[in-house]
């Protein structure tokens, strides 16, 4: 079994522009790493084209079946584990682009927590921490406005939420904090420690196919007092827009769905 410091997971579903970028920025700025490609099959040119430009950066390439987001990291965790003796695991969507990882930086261990990068959007906005602490009462809201098919009320949640995780934010900031201790990280691009990865395995619930699922690690990892930390030592740039507006909230079926599912299975239990 190989040893190195870092591997990264990245499931991609035919966009090979993004793999390509993103595989780039992790050759120029992670150490001691392996990349794993998870192509969720759409058709045999796209997967070739995976193949090729996971071939190109030295990176390991897997081939499933496009059973969702969930489904295709998990794989990509399993193999991981399999294949390699690391330090920590990232899993990385492919339209990510890493400009900064200072991670030796940190004051402390990394092995046993989860890290939020700094992931800035397009429009220039920080997706994390997408939550400082946990608030079930903005929870039950965002929850009633899917169950309801209310985009309103979802979208009074989501305005609740970055009110609270704004102020939250800013105090910590007062206190000159590179790294501090929050609830929930994005998705797009999060580290988890060898040591907390043993303890949340398996990371993602299969029975949903996409979103929500920084959801479903928060609470397992708050239920296994596993820590999730910001940090300014490593900064990514996240091509696809997160600002939530109104007019993107389409409320589709696996949105509201996931969001359902993931209230009350794990918040109204």
């Amino acid at each position: 079994m190989k040893k190195v410091r870092f591997v990264i997971v990245i499931l991609v579903y035919r966009n090979i522009e993004d793999l390509e970028e993103c595989l780039f920025s992790i050759q120029e700025k992670i150490p001691d790493h392996k990349s794993i490609v998870v192509n969720s099959y759409y058709d045999e040119e796209s997967k070739n084209k995976a193949w090729k430009v996971a071939q190109k950066y030295d990176s390991d390439f897997i081939n499933i079946k496009n059973k969702g987001y969930s489904f295709g990291n998990n794989k990509g965790i399993e193999y991981a584990l399999q294949k390699y003796n690391f330090d920590s695991l990232i899993v990385s969507n492919p339209d990510v682009v890493i400009q900064s990882f200072f991670i030796d930086k940190m004051q402390r261990k990394y092995t046993d927590v989860i890290l939020a990068p700094t992931i800035i959007t397009a429009s220039g906005k920080n997706q994390n921490p997408m939550a400082v602490k946990k608030n079930r009462g903005i929870e039950y809201i965002k929850y009633l406005g899917f169950k309801k098919n209310c985009k309103w009320i979802v979208y009074f949640g989501i305005l609740l939420s970055k009110i609270s995780r704004s102020i939250s934010v800013k105090r910590n900031q007062l206190k000159g904090d590179k790294d501090f201790k929050i609830y929930a990280a994005h998705g797009s691009f999060v580290i988890i420690g060898k040591e907390a990865l043993e303890k949340l395995y398996p990371i993602y619930d299969e029975k949903m196919f996409l979103f929500a699922e920084e959801n479903v690690l928060a609470y397992k990892a708050k239920e296994r007092n596993i820590e999730i930390y910001f940090t300014k030592y490593i900064v990514v740039k996240h091509k696809e827009d997160g600002s939530m507006k109104l007019s993107d909230l389409s409320l589709s079926s696996e949105l509201r769905k996931s969001n359902i599912y993931y209230y009350e299975t794990y918040i109204k239990k």
